[in-house]
């Protein structure tokens, strides 16, 4: 079977659906730091709802936004917006742990959740300048990150399911450990490959990472499906859920865009070799 390696584009409109998905990720970061916070600080509250219009707007506008040069101005807008939320993310991660707030939110979340605007940051930034390829220090980077964050999503949830839950729980916690495992393994990749060409061990790893994703993939959909018909005992809203369960399903895209990228330098690779 032929492998088509097509030259991205910096304006498709598969970056557009990438911005569409982080717009809205931003604005649930917005609501559930709202409802995280004590009544007391008001102005938190006043400013994480500013934010959550600021986003749902934006995810409203980018409806209204085509696929060629239009979309450079609205990603300079979002970039704006990014920019500033993660300067807000911090701010309260700093209150937080310099215990001048009190509340629901975990450190570890919002340390979480500024991680995610960077990312966002960042994939907006390669956007712009068209470089959405995957040479081996990105494919490791994200790989680096979407573990990471795989591991926080079972620990938070583990956190957050009733004492009772003890077979969830320990599932969730299970998930974690591997998922720290495979970030561990990831590291090393990271600088053993450092600006290298990607070698057996890396497209092996991938598929490992890919069957470990699917595998908490179904767990969080299994999740969300009782937490939403109430047959299971836990303080986390459905849309929490939800949200957790899409961030598997977009690192599930990731990784399906890694795999091309290795088989495109495989099929690169062969060809330059065959005299």
């Amino acid at each position: 079977m032929d492998i088509f390696c097509p030259q991205v584009k910096p304006y498709e409109c598969l970056n557009l659906s990438r911005v569409q998905f982080w717009l809205r990720i931003m604005k649930e970061h917005s609501l559930f730091m709202k409802l995280g916070f004590a009544c007391s600080d008001v102005e938190l509250i006043r400013q994480a709802q500013q934010f959550y219009d600021e986003f749902a707007a934006l995810e409203e506008q980018s409806q209204k936004v085509n696929c060629d040069e239009d979309f450079v101005a609205f990603v300079d807008k979002v970039m704006v917006a990014v920019k500033n939320i993660f300067i807000f993310k911090r701010h309260v991660l700093h209150l937080i742990v310099h215990c001048q707030i009190g509340g629901y939110n975990y450190p570890l979340l919002i340390d979480h959740i500024s991680r995610e605007a960077m990312y966002f940051s960042k994939l907006l930034g390669k956007i712009r300048d068209g470089d959405m390829k995957h040479p081996v220090d990105s494919i490791v980077s994200d790989n680096v990150f979407w573990l990471r964050h795989m591991a926080d999503h079972a620990r938070f949830i583990a956190g957050l399911l009733d004492p009772s839950e003890r077979d969830f729980i320990e599932k969730a916690n299970e998930f974690a450990v591997q998922f720290e495992r495979l970030q561990l393994q990831a590291r090393d990749l990271d600088s053993m490959l450092w600006h290298s060409s990607p070698d057996g061990d890396l497209a092996r790893f991938e598929k490992d990472v890919t069957k470990e994703t699917t595998k908490i993939r179904d767990f969080k959909k299994a999740a969300r499906d009782l937490i939403a018909s109430c047959r299971v005992v836990s303080l986390i809203p459905p849309l929490l859920a939800d949200h957790v369960l899409r961030e598997a399903e977009y690192f599930l895209q990731v990784l399906e865009g890694i795999q091309e990228d290795l088989m495109c330098e495989e099929t690169a690779q062969i060809k330059t070799c065959d005299y």
